[in-house]
């Protein structure tokens, strides 16, 4: 039984919004990739920036699979930019 490469290490960056909270921390999604060059996963977090530190902020997002990084990458941030878009 063949088993699957490990998955390299995460990437995760900040998308913001431009908009704070009533804390002053800018409100945006912190957007995730992972693969082993076989499978590819993303993820979009909210998340809170305070100057360069983001932070996760409620319930944990879980990754979605794909078969292709261009499809990861497309779908997370295209997600981000639409619950960026969805903020009053």
């Amino acid at each position: 039984m063949a088993t699957a490469p490990a998955l390299n290490d995460a990437f995760e960056t900040f998308v913001g919004s431009g908009k704070k909270d009533v804390k002053g921390r800018e409100i945006g999604f912190t957007v995730g990739l992972r693969d082993n060059g076989v499978d590819f996963y993303a993820w979009v977090q909210a998340s809170r920036r305070v100057g360069d530190d983001f932070n996760d902020f409620g319930v944990q997002q879980r990754s979605k699979h794909f078969t292709s990084q261009a499809a990861a990458t497309n779908w997370a941030y295209r997600t981000a930019r639409e619950r960026i878009a969805k903020l009053a």
